[in-house]
């Protein structure tokens, strides 16, 4: 019995959600022929309403995520991106995993396309969570992530996991630091997730820079 403890925890994590960061990307994908849908309420500075994601599982390493964002100014944004996971190493309880995404958006308010390349890593395990990623996209993204799982609970039991994220991002001559507390709560194929990006450090001409909040429910078929 003994040697089959460190099995059932590797399928936990590689069957359960990719607890992902908020506000960041990581390196997970979903099962081949897999199916979420996201809906998350968004709200910064200039513009608050809610994003539609559909994610599909091309294979195993290979996931394509269709976006759409409303606004209360009306329907704002849509695009999609591709991420691929270029290595992964499974061991009891834990996943390593790299990945890289590409992918387009175009702004309806700007009328402007622009694309989006990135790479995300990623550290799970029965208890800590460990993300990086930098990404290219309508501003330049550093982020990164550390969560901890409080309870270890039983796979198919409600499950939480509390994030804290480091993010930055620049745009022209404007340079803005986040500290984001953040959850990440499943139970079986639904998750709910949520949190808080706290501006703490600005530089160069930024205006009008709050905290940020998102929240959403996603359900994986």
């Amino acid at each position: 019995m003994r040697r089959l403890i460190p099995v059932f925890l590797l399928i936990f994590i590689s069957s359960s959600f990719s607890h992902e960061p908020i506000f960041g990307l990581g390196p997970g994908t979903i099962f081949k022929g897999g199916i979420g849908i996201e809906a998350e309420y968004e709200r910064n500075e200039k513009e608050e309403g809610v994003a539609t994601e559909v994610l599909y599982g091309l294979t195993e390493d290979i996931s394509l995520t269709l976006r759409a964002f409303n606004g209360t100014k009306g329907f704002q944004s849509y695009g999609g991106r591709v991420k691929f996971r270029l290595w992964k190493r499974y061991a009891p309880g834990r996943i390593d995993a790299l990945a890289v995404i590409v992918g387009v958006n175009h702004s309806v308010e700007k009328n402007i396309s622009y694309g989006i390349v990135g790479t995300a890593v990623g550290h799970e395990s029965r208890r800590w969570y460990f993300f990086a990623d930098i990404r290219k996209g309508d501003k330049f993204y550093i982020d990164g992530a550390v969560g901890i799982r409080p309870w270890l609970t039983e796979y198919l039991k409600p499950d939480l996991v509390l994030l804290t994220e480091l993010n930055y991002e620049s745009e022209g001559d404007y340079n803005v630091y986040f500290l984001s507390p953040a959850f990440f709560f499943t139970y079986r194929n639904v998750a709910i997730k949520g949190g808080i990006q706290i501006p703490v450090k600005s530089e160069g001409q930024v205006k009008d820079v709050e905290e940020r909040s998102a929240f959403s429910v996603e359900i994986h078929f």
